[in-house]
């Protein structure tokens, strides 16, 4: 056999692995496969983190429970994605493959995501057939269902939208889409948004990438409501929640730890977070709108500021991961 027809057989393999995964066939994904105790499986989940699984019988136990079990059927999955910039090598009996796989979109039951993960393969010749032996790749595909979020690039131009925060945006009259790229209309907050833009992409220049966020915030004004937005980094993406509540109440954890918050103004403060008027947090608390002006003022006087968009920056603004 020619490297033409190598180079075909491996690129068909590349493809045949993703549709019997996306297609439940566990019988046809593990002909992919090596059986042997040096094949390996490698992987990083944004939401999940790196795992390792060594040898076949470690690796085929887990993928039958997973594809014939929680593996979600999904034809756009196996057969719309496609493979880019490929780097295929081969020698002898041996070959291996850098590539990126290009999956549709998706808000799947259990996370969304734009679909590209990176990866790697490293192929044996076993009885004139090519084989896997090692899988691995990176998925930024972890974020819950119905996540409105956005991915951008450092210029933020918006590269893939959730459908969630597609409909948001719809009716959103601070954020605004304007010629690809995502604006804020108040000019001082967008200049943070841009900032922080700078900021991601920095956490990608170097050796290793970094991981990180940031909040957007966005005050209407002492007693009005404060929008929040986050601005994530990780693994070279650069993520845009609209709605980024479990940072927002990690970091409120740790400020309250620093700055001595009781129960009570943790709690209004979150709610101040969340875009919520003094009067409606006073009511889903169940107490006066005087008792939640003197919770507010001791507040103050505990972080040092004096008006609610800059007391939500300093509580959101403490040193934690994401």
């Amino acid at each position: 056999m020619g490297e033409a027809e190598d180079r075909e057989e491996l690129i068909a393999l590349m493809h045949a692995t993703r549709i019997a995964i996306w297609t439940k066939n566990y019988p046809a994904w593990a002909e992919c496969f090596v059986h042997e105790p040096h094949m390996v499986r490698w992987g990083y989940l944004r939401g999940g983190g790196i795992f390792a699984r060594r040898g076949w019988d470690d690796v085929s136990r887990r993928a039958k429970i997973y594809i014939e079990g929680e593996m979600p059927y999904d034809e756009a999955y196996a057969y719309q994605t496609t493979i880019e910039n490929l780097i295929l090598r081969i020698h002898g009996d041996m070959a291996w493959a850098i590539y990126d796989q290009q999956h549709p979109g998706h808000d799947f039951p259990d996370h969304v995501g734009p679909g590209l993960t990176r990866e790697m393969r490293v192929f044996e010749r076993h009885d004139g057939r090519w084989r896997i032996a090692v899988l691995a790749f990176m998925s930024n595909d972890a974020s819950p269902s119905g996540t409105a979020m956005l991915l951008l690039n450092s210029d933020g131009k918006v590269m893939w939208t959730s459908a969630s925060a597609a409909r948001r945006l719809e009716d959103d009259d601070d954020l605004v889409i304007r010629n690809g790229r995502l604006t804020v209309r108040n000019t001082a907050c967008n200049r943070k948004l841009q900032n922080a833009l700078r900021w991601a992409a920095d956490l990608d220049n170097a050796f290793s990438s970094e991981r990180g966020s940031v909040p957007i915030v966005l005050g209407a004004g002492e007693g009005l409501p404060t929008r929040v937005w986050w601005v994530v980094a990780d693994s070279g993406a650069i993520y845009f929640l609209l709605d980024g509540q479990p940072m927002t109440d990690k970091r409120l954890d740790v400020a309250a730890t620093i700055y001595g918050l009781s129960a009570g103004q943790k709690r209004l403060a979150g709610f101040i977070a969340e875009g919520l008027t003094l009067p409606d947090a006073a009511r889903l608390m169940g107490i006066s709108a005087n008792t939640a002006r003197t919770h507010l003022q001791r507040i103050y006087d505990k972080t040092g500021v004096h008006n609610q968009p800059a007391l939500v920056r300093v509580l959101l603004s403490v040193g934690v991961n994401m």
